[in-house]
């Protein structure tokens, strides 16, 4: 532990000494490689440290990429975390082709229903308590304020869309991460890939409405062909990546990591390019392949163990160190309110509305569901492209929830997967 803490800050220095010396960043090309290298070998160390106290490595992924990233110490310029796109789109493609091949059949009709219904009772009264404060804090928030009223109740639903949305990638990485097995997370990842699903819908809907409001009109055959098209789509997508991936292990059946992070990586490009939503893609391709032929699932599952370790750190280091500390002085109160009541409305909704056969969903649930992420990240990027007037403020306001979320996040997952007994002993005892 000590080891690794010393190499970890040793590590630091040098990229500090590296930053310092301004000639390494005369190349165009070189702010990327830096932050790729520097993220993702301080990222594997950070995540040690982080495991050898207790916490997900997950956290120390972000904590380390926050502490580097171009808005803390500024050892990693802008441009170079920005350059990381890619690496962010095939990290989500990957995490949800894992989590599609535990989608099996029987899961979903064991706990479909119950998670249905749960998910719309959490992410309704997460909904309308978000509502209510955002129009309330119309007279103190800029690009509300001087808004109609119409206007402040459209733009208040559309940001309250985003801000309902939970995290699948946090979720799954930490499951990966602690071997976590058992109903309880069945349940959990259930419920955050569906309530991203309602998300979804829901977003569509509001940007639509909020469109009408601001005199574009509403056209309301666009507006269901849009979203039909991201879910009916996505799913369509991902049934013919999933004969790909299955005809290649028939057929071919050598390297099978790396042609998973090609295929993932293609799914993530092309999906953003068709206006697909790629979590859906790789989550429909996982699923079904899950369902044709069990083994194969498996195999895809352990490939992507073998190879998802490095794509993973420097994914969250990546998102870490894009995390803007400074939004956080200008609308931080805002900001805090908005996290607090969330969290408090998650966590009113589980209590009331969990099964009652489990009385750890009623206990536990809402620690794993405070996480925000890739999905939030990338909603709260599509106001700011699609209403440039205001948008640029709201993505403000959510990047800054977002914040707050990703610090507190993982860790309340962990330990509500410590708390419902489904993590191994030497995982939940934080071993290395």
């Amino acid at each position: 532990m000590k080891g690794t803490v010393f190499r970890l800050l040793l590590l630091m220095a040098l990229l500090a000494a590296i930053t310092q010396a301004q000639a390494v960043r005369v190349d165009a090309g070189t702010p990327v490689l830096l932050a790729a290298g520097a993220l993702l070998l301080c990222g594997l160390f950070a995540g040690k440290v982080a495991k050898g106290l207790g916490l997900p490595r997950l956290t120390g992924y972000l904590l380390v990429g926050v502490a580097v990233g171009p808005y803390a110490l500024g050892f990693i310029p802008n441009a170079g975390v920005k350059g990381l796109e890619l690496v962010k789109g095939l990290a989500v493609s990957l995490i949800a082709l894992v989590a599609g091949t535990e989608l099996h059949l029987g899961l979903i009709r064991r706990v479909g229903a119950r998670v249905a219904l749960l998910c719309a009772a959490v992410c309704g009264v997460t909904f309308a308590v978000c509502f209510g404060a955002t129009f309330a804090l119309k007279p103190v928030l800029p690009f509300l304020s001087p808004m109609t009223v119409p206007q402040a109740l459209a733009v208040s639903a559309l940001l309250s869309t985003v801000v309902v949305s939970f995290s699948p990638t946090v979720t799954i990485a930490i499951v990966q991460e602690t071997s976590a097995r058992g109903p309880f997370t069945e349940f959990l990842m259930a419920l955050v890939i569906i309530g991203d699903l309602f998300v979804m819908v829901a977003f569509g809907l509001a940007a639509g409405i909020t469109r009408a409001t601001f005199g574009n009109g509403l056209d309301l055959p666009a507006l269901v062909g849009g979203v039909g098209w991201e879910l009916f789509g996505s799913v369509g997508v991902g049934g013919l990546l999933a004969l790909v991936m299955l005809l290649y292990m028939r057929s071919v059946n050598r390297e099978l990591p790396l042609f998973l992070v090609g295929l993932s990586f293609a799914a993530a490009e092309g999906g953003a390019r068709l206006h697909l939503s790629p979590l859906l893609v790789s989550l429909a391709a996982g699923a079904l392949i899950a369902n044709l032929d069990e083994r194969e699932g498996r195999r895809i599952h352990q490939a992507i163990n073998q190879a998802g370790l490095p794509v993973f750190a420097l994914f969250f280091a990546a998102a870490g160190a894009g995390l803007r500390l400074d939004t956080l002085v200008t609308v931080g109160p805002a900001a805090l309110l908005l996290v607090a009541l969330r969290g408090l409305a998650i966590w009113g909704a589980c209590r009331r509305f969990a099964p009652t056969e489990d009385p750890r969903l009623k206990r536990y649930l809402w620690m794993g569901l405070i996480s925000q992420a890739g999905v939030t990240f990338g909603l709260a990027a599509l106001v700011s492209r699609t209403f440039p007037s205001f948008g640029p403020q709201v993505e403000v306001l959510i990047v800054a929830m977002i914040t707050a979320h990703e610090l507190v996040g993982p860790v309340l997952t962990r330990r509500a997967l410590i708390g419902s007994g489904e993590i191994r002993a030497e995982e939940a005892g934080g071993g290395a």
